[in-house]
């Protein structure tokens, strides 16, 4: 990595000297041991951590005062929710960090170098997001993860209800309303939310519901009834 942009921002005043980024999120898992037998049992939950990704960089002060620098870097760096990082070796993946400890600069007249401990507190990197029209075959997601998309349809002809069902989990999300020609149904199932006509609208949710997510590969959907409305599926695939 020779640079990387944050909150898309790239300054030039930067020079990347190494990045340590981890092939994977730090993964923690959780044993049973039992008496009288070695080792331990593994539990099928895993926790996925905040994925560290520290840079080590050169700040060089090309007619400039170094601490005045020094405040525009801050200025840049310091946010209180994560913003987009994307490094220029890998610009088709785009991590969410935040800075997390200090930098402490080895300083040299008009050049320090340091650490910035950028931190993900959402491990996953994703891609550019994807948009398909669902009836022309199955949803690929490239990722390597697990991603929610969101579902937005448009009637076309009148419905009493609209029940989207994902094949290879069995997982199903029903929405019960009086539908017209022309109504806008929004599906977000990161949030959980219906949205109807641009109006947040959760009566219509179905309780007995099981959201699912687009599961690395192909994943088939199939809508009930199909031939009232137009569905796309909107999805960012993300990498572990």
């Amino acid at each position: 990595m020779r640079n990387f942009s944050f909150n898309g921002i790239t300054k030039n005043y930067i020079t990347v000297l190494s990045s340590n980024r981890l092939p994977w999120a730090p993964i923690e898992r959780e044993y049973q041991e039992v008496p009288n037998r070695p080792g331990a049992y593994t539990k099928k939950k895993r926790k996925t951590k905040p994925r560290p990704f520290p840079i080590t960089v050169l700040l060089e002060a090309d007619g400039v005062n170094l601490q005045k620098l020094k405040e525009d870097f801050a200025s840049w760096l310091i946010h209180d929710e994560p913003k987009p990082l994307i490094p220029d070796d890998e610009p088709d993946r785009t991590y969410y960090a935040v800075v997390d400890g200090s930098f402490d600069p080895e300083e040299l007249v008009n050049f320090g170098q340091g650490v910035i401990p950028f931190i993900c507190p959402d491990p996953y990197k994703y891609g550019e997001e994807k948009t398909v029209t669902l009836g022309t075959g199955s949803i690929n997601n490239a990722g390597t993860a697990e991603t929610t998309p969101i579902i937005n349809v448009t009637f076309t002809a009148a419905a009493s209800e609209y029940k989207i069902t994902h094949q290879e989990s069995g997982g199903f999300v029903r929405v019960i309303w009086n539908f017209v020609a022309g109504d806008k149904l929004v599906i977000d199932l990161a949030k959980r939310k219906i949205i109807i006509n641009d109006n947040v609208n959760m009566t219509a949710y179905y309780w007995r519901n099981r959201p699912f997510m687009l599961r690395p590969g192909a994943n088939n959907l199939t809508v009930v009834p199909a031939s009232v409305a137009t569905t796309l599926i909107k999805f960012r695939p993300r990498w572990k």
